[in-house]
């Protein structure tokens, strides 16, 4: 990987951090103004074109009270090339919802998609949903 993604990749985790907490003012600077830019949130939906993203994931970071959690990356794949890069991995905290007291585990499986524009690497499309257990389709 190059130097210049695996700072950028130190970013971006400090502003998950931060954005778990109920601040997405490290994350925003992050996402790409395009209107390319798509996201499938954790908290489900779809949102396309940064007059979508950038509400939404506004109030995605408004869901949570903060409560010094710290997101935990496993990373099950990563990949950089000059202008796009990718990463699949598990992102694991214990999170406050505003509107619950207690904190819960908050474990998603997430696939991320960043592109090099002028003025570096930008999210340009997240995926995130809950991890939850193996288990097969519905009978008929």
């Amino acid at each position: 990987m190059t130097q210049s993604f695996e700072l950028f990749l130190r970013q971006f985790e400090e502003a998950n951090t931060a954005f778990v907490n109920g601040d997405a003012s490290l994350w925003m600077p992050l996402v790409s103004r395009s209107e390319q830019t798509s996201i499938f949130g954790g908290f489900g939906g779809q949102e396309v074109g940064w007059s979508q993203v950038g509400p939404r994931y506004e109030w995605a970071a408004a869901q949570f009270r903060p409560s010094d959690a710290k997101v935990e990356f496993e990373y099950l794949e990563k990949h950089v090339s000059s202008d796009t890069a990718y990463y699949v991995a598990i992102e694991r905290c214990t999170v406050r919802y505003v509107h619950r007291p207690e904190a819960l585990p908050h474990v998603l499986r997430a696939t991320m998609i960043f592109r090099q524009e002028d003025d570096g690497w930008k999210i340009v499309h997240r995926h995130a949903d809950p991890l939850g257990p193996t288990a097969p389709p519905p009978e008929a």
